[in-house]
């Protein structure tokens, strides 16, 4: 008869996840940053999160999100040209996270933390609506838009951007700081303030709007944008959490 003891050390979090953003493009020329003015747009993120105990106060934490980002164009040269889209993405920010003690008045604590790591998007698609000088002598003040991938160009309609050489999977760097509180027990309500910086270009070609206008979407371009998280995480750790471990022994005859 022989005792075989496991000793289980790392803390695991999961839980929901949501809240808004704000993102934008940001140009690769600066010719065209100077041509073109671009507004955020406000949107949200959603999808679940897992946060692991590393080591004492450190933790690394996952998500995956559907997101949607996008972004409002217009032009210096055509005063009535406005491009306004929102993309759909799948997010998957992979942060290395410190984690500090703090206090309120009333002798309160809580836990605040600061860190950064890398951010993988899958580019789904989107919508948008296009106007200019050139539709607007069609008779209409803007046409309603699907972003397409690599159709041949015959099978676009009037209604689809298509874009040729698309980056669907594209990579940023992440930044961030945020609060944790303990309302519950051992679960947590976790608060994070994200700055997504683009590393990516959004693609490898201009989006083509086979309707009645010379503007091509310019893809030679970064999404980034700043997300408010609010996550609750359920500590999966059910027994002996305060000590931070369990053992496990099991007979062998």
């Amino acid at each position: 008869m022989a005792l075989v003891s496991f000793n289980i050390n790392c803390q695991v979090l999961i839980g929901p996840v949501a809240g808004p953003q704000i993102s934008w493009t940001e140009f690769n020329d600066k010719d065209l940053r100077s041509d073109f003015n671009t507004s955020p747009v406000f949107r949200y993120h959603a999808g679940a999160s897992v946060s692991l105990r590393v080591h004492k106060r450190f933790f690394l934490t996952t998500s995956l999100l559907y997101s949607k980002k996008g972004k409002v164009i217009k032009s210096d040269v055509d005063s009535k040209l406005e491009n306004k889209v929102v993309y759909n993405h799948i997010d998957m920010p992979i942060l290395y996270t410190a984690q500090f003690k703090g206090n309120l008045s009333g002798n309160k604590g809580f836990k605040y933390y600061l860190g950064g790591g890398p951010n993988v998007s899958y580019w789904l698609g989107g919508k948008g609506t296009i106007a200019s000088t050139d539709i607007a002598e069609s008779g209409v003040s803007n046409i309603p838009y699907t972003v397409t991938f690599r159709k041949p160009f015959d099978e676009v309609s009037q209604n689809e951007m298509n874009i040729a050489e698309p980056n669907r999977i594209q990579i940023g760097i992440n930044i961030v700081a945020g609060i944790v509180l303990q309302p519950l027990g051992f679960n947590e309500v976790n608060i994070m303030f994200r700055y997504e910086r683009g590393h990516s270009f959004l693609g490898n070609s201009n989006g083509i709007f086979p309707a009645a206008t010379d503007y091509t979407d310019v893809l030679a371009s970064r999404n980034s944008g700043i997300r408010l998280s609010v996550a609750y995480m359920i500590d999966l750790k059910t027994d002996q959490r305060k000590k931070g471990k369990s053992t496990i022994n099991k007979k062998k005859l």
